[in-house]
This record gives C-alpha cells, sequence and structure tokens, in this order.
C-alpha cells in the first residue's frame, strides 16, 4: 500500500497559505484511484511529491512500509512526449532503457503493441499516428516500464469525447489484466466513476477545514460497459462527487 501520512507542504518556507497540512491518505495495492477536484486544489503538485519532483515540508510518503522510490513509479503525463524520429516500438522500449530495469525484450514489446491495437504500426513514426493511437503507445511504454504504481496524469484530457471513450474502454480491460495500482488525475466525472475503484476529492487548505480529502468508494460491477453511465448508481455517485468539489 502507498501510504501518505501528515504531509504537509507549501511553495514558500512558513507560507501561511500551505497546499496540504497534515494530509493522510492510502492507495491500495491493485486498486484504480482517481483524484479530482477544483483547479489549484493540489492535484499535480502531489503527483510531484509522491514522484519526488517536490520534497514535503513534513510528512512521508511510504510504499509497502518503507519510503517510496522513483523506482517504485512509472508516469504518464496528458502529453504522450514520443520522440518524433524514432518508430513507436522504439519510443515504447525507451523507459527501459533510461531506467534501472532490463532492456525489454522486443518480443513482449511487439506483442503489448498488438494488444493496444498497434500491432500494425510498430515501425511507423508518431506522426502517422493519430491521437489517440499515440496515447495507446504512451500508455504501452508506461505499462513496460514494469513498475509497482502507475501515475497517470490527465491522460485522454487533449482527446476528442469519441476518442476519449474509446480509450477508457481499452484502459479498463488492459488494467483489469493488470491489476496494478493506478492513481490518476481527471477533471472527467465520468471518466472518474467509470474506470475508478475509489475517488479522493481533493480540496484546496483552508483553515478550520474538516478534511482536505474526501473518499468515495465505487461499488459498481468490475466488468463495466460504458453504458453503465447511465446506470441510476453511477449517476448517483457522479452527483455526490460534484457535491463534494462545488458544494
Amino acid at each position: 500500500m502507498l501510504q501518505i501520512r501528515n504531509l504537509d507542504f507549501s511553495f514558500h518556507q512558513n507560507s501561511s497559505r500551505p497546499i496540504f497540512k497534515q494530509l493522510n491518505l492510502d492507495l491500495p495495492e491493485g486498486e484504480f484511484i482517481s483524484l479530482v477536484g477544483k483547479s489549484g486544489s493540489g492535484k499535480s503538485t502531489l503527483f510531484k511529491l509522491i514522484s519526488q519532483q517536490y520534497q514535503a515540508d513534513q510528512g512521508e510518503i511510504t510504499f509497502r512500509g518503507r519510503p517510496v522510490a522513483v523506482s517504485d513509479l512509472a508516469y504518464m503525463p496528458q502529453k504522450d512526449l514520443l520522440l518524433p524520429w524514432a518508430n513507436i516500438l522504439d519510443n515504447v522500449c525507451l523507459s527501459a532503457k533510461l531506467g534501472p530495469r532490463r532492456p525489454i525484450p522486443r518480443e513482449r514489446a511487439l506483442a503489448w503493441l498488438a494488444k493496444a491495437g498497434l500491432a500494425d504500426d510498430a515501425y511507423a513514426l508518431p506522426s502517422q499516428l493519430s491521437g489517440g493511437m499515440r496515447q495507446r503507445a504512451a500508455f504501452v511504454r508506461t505499462i513496460l516500464a514494469n513498475r509497482e504504481i502507475l501515475l497517470l496524469d490527465e491522460p485522454f484530457g487533449a482527446l476528442d469525447s469519441f476518442t476519449q471513450q474509446e480509450m477508457q474502454t481499452w484502459l479498463l480491460e488492459i488494467w483489469q489484466e493488470l491489476k496494478q495500482t493506478v492513481l490518476m488525475i481527471t477533471h472527467n466525472l465520468e471518466e472518474a466513476v467509470l474506470l475508478s475503484n475509489r475517488v479522493y476529492v481533493l480540496q484546496p487548505f483552508k483553515a478550520n477545514q474538516e478534511a482536505q480529502i474526501r473518499s468515495f468508494q465505487i461499488d459498481l460491477p468490475k466488468d463495466r460497459q460504458m453504458d453503465i453511465r447511465y446506470h441510476p448508481d453511477f449517476i448517483a455517485y457522479k452527483h455526490q462527487i460534484e457535491e463534494a468539489i462545488y458544494g
């Protein structure tokens, strides 16, 4: 389990306007968890604290009882960040080349590209693929990094609505196979409820607030289809989360 305990953080030392104050958060292993909230609530800052791009003023972030390490994490931003001069196969193998892990067998990379519907595009350049196809390639690269925790920062935010739905369906299928721990930032509440076991609502810090974060357990069938968005329970979860964000 990834645990955050008594976390304090501000951008300026001794600031009277902290981003986090005594924040506590649990990420159970094998769950898909979405992080939502208003702009400025600290979602991206929390990602940077978990991935050690920022250092907390106080508190600890642990994984399986020890300080979390960069080698525990794989990070996928909103932009695909594929190298434009490298083909898709070379791009998805890149994370292992840059990290401490052993090189990825090309056969394994090709097998994952096939699962992503990119078998015929392994030797294409990123410029020859659609936005959705490039995001699939970027996600394959994230998977092949072989890390315990996947951090997804609005991975589908730049895509059109049709492609977003296509990618959400695909990601559900892939995650149900992998069962890795996923923490995803999204502004799309339907996406959060559709994909997640649990949704955390993060609020901007205010003095004397009851809690900076609220948790919603999403008890919907694991094998979810897109039409579940019309189910009364799905709609109720979405409304509860909206209420927690906007009051």
